[in-house]
């Protein structure tokens, strides 16, 4: 079989929800609408890693965007990102499509626009050359049913002056 060679970059809590902080999962184990939309599209899906969850652990109190604002913060995103964009860079080098990514609407860490982990996700993908341009994301609810289709799951095009 061959492959189709486009690949949905995703956080870590779409197939893991047990790395959110307690009492927020959206889902028992993995955000089944959101994998079952890739597996549709014939996407791969690239976990990225949990910045909340390596840098205070699972027992972590639930904190803002501003709190995760640190210095230590971003050099914690820099170094398990680094990897990362290795990675998905290699994949852009050989001619696989990053077709876009799936963040999680309201966190301090994942939203698309106004997360940390993600401002340093873009940030570093543009030192790096890697092209993620497009971003869908959980709906901030309690069933975090995402619909690729409906505006609460679209974030849309990453504007480059905010990276």
């Amino acid at each position: 079989m061959q492959r189709n060679k486009q690949i949905v970059v995703v956080s870590h809590c779409v197939i893991n929800q047990n790395a959110v902080v307690a009492g927020e999962a959206r889902s028992p184990g993995v955000m089944k609408s959101a994998v079952d939309w890739a597996n549709d599209q014939a996407y791969g899906i690239f976990q990225l890693p949990c910045p909340e969850f390596t840098f205070l652990g699972p027992e972590r109190p639930p904190m803002t965007v501003e709190e995760y604002d640190t210095p230590e913060f971003h050099a914690h995103n820099r170094k398990i990102l680094l990897p990362v964009i290795e990675q998905l860079k290699v994949y852009q080098d050989y001619g696989y499509e990053i077709v876009g990514g799936i963040g999680i609407s309201d966190s301090p860490s994942c939203d698309p626009g106004k997360g940390i982990f993600m401002r340093d996700f873009h940030e570093i993908s543009d030192e790096f050359g890697l092209n993620v341009n497009f971003f869908w994301q959980i709906p901030n609810t309690a069933e975090g049913l995402f619909d690729p289709l409906d505006s609460k799951s679209i974030f849309g095009e990453v504007p480059r002056a905010e990276r």
